[in-house]
């Protein structure tokens, strides 16, 4: 789909039908939405003039007041500009960021986001973990690690839902403070921690309750969810994070080298 293509879809006689009246989300968020994951997509690029609230409420078959306040929101979210006398334009540039492997690149790529945006720290003890933790550390029954859980923000906006468990006694550099404001591979470094090999797994997930209360998402949403394992040079489990990200915050693209990155199994 055109980028003109995609705003004449807005002003289609089917538009209406795009909003449910029987949803618990108001009609203007159902809108709001709708511009927005288009806007993200790079659907309606950056410059474009999105349709004035006359014609988004005609088209979508609600009041003025309704389309003006999911204007308001995408100019909130810092997608757009209103500007009185020459209308609503997209100012948001998308730019998908490439991961190339090996994966010790695609790791740093990850944390590079750090850069760009800001957490909220929700959490930060040291606990002995729910058993599930526990065999997966292989750690006893009194055994104490860190759990963090944190919320990263971009612009005020929720990015991602953090929630890891890490095997360390350094509490001088493994700290609340640290962790709120340094990249976690930094931290393992300064704590003289070689990470000999990490697994990553990405899935999708629906958002409980909590998550989609810090997320600020409907429960039930659908999430991108990434589990990394961190493992030392002995092999002994390190660091367990699990993530979940709101898609249409985070974009996941990755650049594989055909020659020197894949080998042939079987």
């Amino acid at each position: 789909m055109s980028q003109q293509d995609a705003l004449t879809s807005l002003l289609s006689a089917n538009a209406h039908k795009l909003l449910r009246n029987d949803l618990p989300t108001p009609l203007y968020h159902q809108m709001f939405s709708l511009l927005r994951d288009r806007i993200l997509s790079g659907e309606i690029a950056r410059g474009m003039r999105i349709p004035t609230e006359f014609d988004l409420a005609d088209s979508f078959g609600v009041s003025r007041i309704t389309a003006k306040r999911a204007l308001d929101e995408l100019a909130a979210e810092g997608l757009v500009e209103r500007r009185r006398g020459k209308g609503t334009h997209v100012i948001h540039r998308s730019r998908p960021k490439p991961m190339h492997s090996p994966l010790t690149g695609l790791i740093e790529t990850l944390e590079v986001m750090a850069e760009h945006t800001r957490v909220k720290m929700l959490q930060f003890r040291r606990a002995v973990p729910p058993e599930p933790i526990r065999a997966l550390f292989d750690t006893g029954p009194r055994e104490p690690l860190v759990q963090a859980i944190r919320l990263r923000l971009r612009n005020d906006t929720p990015l991602g839902y953090y929630v890891s468990w890490t095997r360390t006694d350094n509490d001088e550099v493994f700290n609340e403070a640290r962790l709120a404001n340094t990249a976690r591979l930094t931290l393992f470094k300064e704590m003289g921690i070689a990470l000999k090999q990490v697994e990553q797994v990405l899935s999708a997930v629906n958002a409980d309750a909590v998550a989609a209360l810090h997320l600020k998402v409907e429960p039930g949403t659908a999430l991108l969810a990434l589990e990394r394992r961190s493992y030392d040079a002995e092999g002994q489990l390190v660091d367990l994070l699990n993530i979940q990200y709101r898609p249409d915050q985070f974009t996941y693209q990755m650049t594989l080298d055909m020659e020197s990155d894949i080998q042939p199994h079987g």
